[in-house]
């Protein structure tokens, strides 16, 4: 059976960021400022060839003009400048780029909460934690996996005697016995939570996951921490969560 705990009264919660998480990954070796300091230096094997082609071409009669010369020798001075500030900048991002990697191998092991309706399988399991900031007359849940397909539905009950679903922090937790299908440690699940007041006005609930960190991941495109099939950067960790006990309550 699922079980929904209420861990607070809380209604939102808000200060804590949004979260870019993505499953799949780009491969891709090149970074923007390699493509820069290609680009400067060809522009730069083109300015030569142009001075050069000017110089062997000019009149002894009537010599290229002075200024424009010189116009043109401090172009090829800033291209020049521009090539070294490049590279100096793209092996300033690599050592740095190298500092985060280092940095997140600090969170292997360590169960983070970041802000998404998306999760991972771990121990045959997934967990959301959601808020909702105001009373709600209904509150139906739904889990889908990466095809779109249900793996999990059901609805939050009312209150004993109640008419209504007290506002709140709720945390879901789900077990592979719950669920519609066999899921697999590392699989990518996704919760929607849609609650409705009295009125049948939708209500904005704000969605957390805990997952537990178990490599590292690191290319050109920057540095990200892996948990099942998610990856996500050290800056979507809202923080680093410590097991707490709970009073559990039958829904």
């Amino acid at each position: 059976m699922a079980i929904i705990t209420q861990v607070s009264t809380g209604t939102s919660l808000k200060g804590l960021s949004g979260t870019k998480v993505t499953t799949t990954k780009s491969d891709t070796n090149t970074s923007a400022n390699t493509a820069a300091t290609d680009k400067a230096k060809e522009l730069k094997n083109q300015f030569l060839s142009i001075l050069l082609t000017q110089m062997q071409h000019q009149s002894p009669l009537d010599p290229m003009d002075t200024k424009e010369f010189t116009g043109q020798l401090t172009q090829f001075s800033a291209l020049e400048q521009q090539i070294d500030t490049n590279s100096k900048l793209e092996k300033m991002l690599s050592s740095l780029n190298q500092n985060n990697v280092s940095g997140a191998f600090g969170y292997i092991g360590q169960t983070v909460d970041i802000a998404t309706n998306s999760t991972t399988v771990q121990d045959q399991s997934v967990n959301w934690t959601y808020a909702i900031p105001s009373d709600a007359k209904s509150v139906a849940i739904s889990v889908t996996d990466s095809q779109g397909k249900v793996v999990y539905s059901g609805a939050m009950q009312n209150n004993a005697g109640g008419s209504a679903i007290n506002a709140g922090t709720y945390s879901l937790n789900l077990k592979n016995t719950d669920l519609t299908r066999a899921t697999v440690d590392g699989e990518v699940l996704k919760v929607s939570i849609t609650a409705k007041d009295n009125a049948g006005k939708a209500i904005t609930a704000d969605i957390h996951t805990h997952v537990k960190v178990d490599s590292v991941q690191s290319d050109t495109t920057g540095t990200y921490l892996q948990a099942g099939g998610m990856l996500f950067e050290i800056g979507d960790v809202n923080r680093i969560i410590k097991t707490q006990t709970t009073t559990q309550t039958t829904t």
